[in-house]
């Protein structure tokens, strides 16, 4: 063990005193760009970029390590045409991960700092008066280039503005939009590549598109049934059924990472809670 220690050490030596310090800025920049090409590949979640990159990285290296000169260089003179290639080919989540890289910070106090409350409390009104709903929850994936929004909005979550909206504007058959960081993105919103074009006329249509757009990005969608006063989640693929509303404000805080802390008896309008959850999976 020590004699090859001992030759691991003097390997190690014997590389650092070779290496210049022209080196070492190069070997700095080259890992600094493919360190952050890799954390920007990795947020897309439908297709593995960052595995093709890591395997034609390989590639080259076995090639060359293998002596297999011809095509080592061609692996390396055909990179660039490679790369555009794969450009190409993924431009749409590409473009994605530009858009999704940040959320929009908006002041603290711009929205009702319990803005989720709100929502939920709006649910039940709307559950009262035997309509469904449909809330598409973007937190840090972004919805646009997904979603068509027939009535477009980017105003804070408040209860007078949640009050005016849903009671005049909203079509149950739609998607209303709005944004972890509480914020109102819009009203009858519509996803452009949907299972059910145009609206969801059955109770169980939405459920197609929720697998599909929650599988690649870490939105939440929650949906409640005026038939059952029931609500299920879809997350990351997975749709919960037969939640009660307190069971359904539980899962999205901790979806979205909800900091506002609610306390347990702030409901008090008689929504039977539902000990069962049932599960659909892609």
């Amino acid at each position: 063990m020590a004699p090859f220690m001992s030759h691991i050490a003097q390997t190690v030596w014997t590389l650092w005193m070779l290496t210049t310090w022209a080196d070492m800025a190069e070997i700095t920049i080259i890992s600094s760009c493919l360190y952050y090409a890799s954390l920007w590949l990795k947020k897309d979640r439908d297709k593995n970029l960052l595995g093709y990159l890591y395997g034609y990285l390989f590639l080259i290296f076995a090639t060359h390590g293998l002596q297999l000169t011809i095509l080592s260089t061609l692996l390396l003179l055909f990179s660039p045409a490679i790369a555009m290639l794969f450009m190409l080919m993924h431009q749409e989540l590409l473009q994605q991960n530009f858009v999704s890289l940040k959320n929009v910070t908006i002041p603290a106090n711009a929205s009702t700092p319990d803005w989720l409350t709100t929502i939920m409390k709006a649910t039940l009104t709307m559950l009262a008066h035997n309509k469904n709903m449909i809330i598409l929850i973007e937190h840090t994936d972004a919805f646009a280039p997904h979603v068509t929004v027939n009535d477009p909005l980017d105003v804070p979550i408040t209860s007078g503005i949640i009050t005016l909206l849903f009671n005049s504007l909203y079509n149950s058959e739609y998607l209303c939009w709005i944004s972890s960081n509480g914020m109102m993105r819009g009203i009858n919103a519509t996803f452009k590549a949907s299972w059910h074009p145009g609206a969801y006329q059955t109770n169980n249509a939405w459920i197609d598109d929720a697998v599909a757009y929650t599988s690649k990005t870490d939105g939440v969608i929650l949906y409640a049934d005026a038939a059952t006063h029931q609500y299920s989640i879809a997350h990351n693929g997975i749709i919960t059924h037969a939640l009660s509303m307190e069971q359904a404000h539980q899962l999205i805080k901790k979806y979205i990472n909800y900091q506002v802390s609610i306390a347990k008896k702030g409901y008090s309008h008689g929504v039977p809670k539902q000990e069962r959850f049932s599960q659909r999976s892609t």
